[in-house]
């Protein structure tokens, strides 16, 4: 007994602790999932009350063309009537707008952008187009001429419009290899 007289006893593990450790992280697990459920709910709830309006096309198509149009190789904007006239206002505001390109039927000249698709709805958004010059005619290399093409898509998060990466691709022609062997290729 006198040998803990002035110091202090080191303490006893008790079976008790461990559980009272355990009654801590489970509180604080149970308070971090209700939250999280909590945000998500509110996050549906927001995006059930979410109206499009102008503003959002304007933020769409202001952002699309400041990351797609780096250089400045965007002089007009082809957007066909059938276009939502937001849509169209919003694409009015970040370069001239006319509804036909100039030249043949299937060409865009250099410095025209042909918009295919331009939506926004419940929390989502996507702008499509072609960027020219388009001549219709093939290449030295056998690859149809047909500019390019771009895809871009954004969402909502935070509520904020972002968009992580776009698509664009190019026309290719399509080859198709058949043996010589084969019967009823002509030789």
């Amino acid at each position: 007994m006198g040998r803990w007289r002035g110091a202090v006893a080191p303490r006893l593990r008790t079976d008790r602790e461990p559980t009272i450790v355990r009654s801590i992280l489970t509180a604080f697990t149970g308070i971090a999932l209700v939250a999280c459920n909590g945000a998500t709910y509110l996050q549906t709830r927001r995006m059930a009350d979410f109206h499009v309006d102008q503003r959002d096309f304007d933020a769409i198509a202001a952002e699309t063309f400041r990351q797609i149009d780096a250089h400045g190789a965007i002089e007009t904007i082809v957007a066909p009537t059938s276009l939502d006239p937001r849509a169209r206002d919003a694409l009015k505001r970040v370069h001239p707008v006319v509804a036909a390109a100039p030249g043949a039927a299937g060409t865009l000249p250099a410095g025209y952008f042909l918009v295919r698709e331009f939506e926004v709805d419940e929390g989502e958004a996507h702008l499509e187009g072609q960027l020219g010059p388009v001549t219709g005619r093939t290449t030295a290399a056998g690859i149809a001429d047909c500019g390019k093409e771009y895809s871009i898509a954004f969402a909502i998060e935070g509520g904020d419009w972002v968009n992580h990466a776009y698509k664009t691709s190019t026309c290719t022609q399509s080859r198709h290899w058949v043996p010589v062997d084969e019967p009823g290729v002509p030789r």
